[in-house]
């Protein structure tokens, strides 16, 4: 009977993965195109399963616990499915746990890269934003001749409306 609840658990969890995975990957053309109000949207939906992601999580350990205690391997309290797989005498509980694993597994890496290319979107637009501040901090007529740093007026003539220094 509680194998039946962890697998229900694990078939939740799996669902909640899917859907994980396609709110990242929707998260990527409104990263490239710059759609924020999108962008938010679909980040307070992803909260919401993620929240709910590590419940079920908390709920499989503690089932997975009394699993393990059931059959008097403590060491396994709150183990790997890999571990409950072998310990499993069913062969339909088996082969649906196999099954859960894989998908859970396929979804995580899959979740990882995606979430991957979105960070290195973020950071190459954060480059850009550095960069484009960098251009209008800037004076270029100043930057024509060379100017020691200790001699007057270096200072007073790098300033701009951006310009942070005192």
């Amino acid at each position: 009977m509680i194998v039946e609840t962890i697998i229900a658990t694990l078939e939740e969890q799996a669902d909640i993965y899917v859907q994980l995975l396609a709110l990242a990957r929707e998260k990527t053309p409104y990263l490239v195109g710059n759609k924020v109000d999108q962008l938010n949207a679909t980040m307070q939906k992803e909260r919401k399963l993620l929240k709910r992601a590590e419940e079920l999580e908390q709920q499989r350990m503690r089932l997975s616990g009394q699993y393990f205690s059931s059959l008097g391997m403590l060491r396994y309290k709150g183990g790997k499915i890999t571990e409950m797989i072998r310990t499993v005498t069913s062969p339909q509980e088996k082969l649906r746990l196999t099954e859960l694993h894989a998908v859970l597994r396929d979804s995580l890496e899959e979740l990882q890269k995606v979430n991957q290319l979105n960070q290195q979107l973020i950071e190459q637009s954060l480059k850009f934003i550095d960069y484009s501040i960098d251009l209008m901090v800037e004076d270029p007529s100043n930057d024509v001749t060379y100017q020691h740093p200790q001699s007057a007026g270096y200072q007073s003539s790098r300033s701009s409306a951006f310009d942070t220094r005192g």
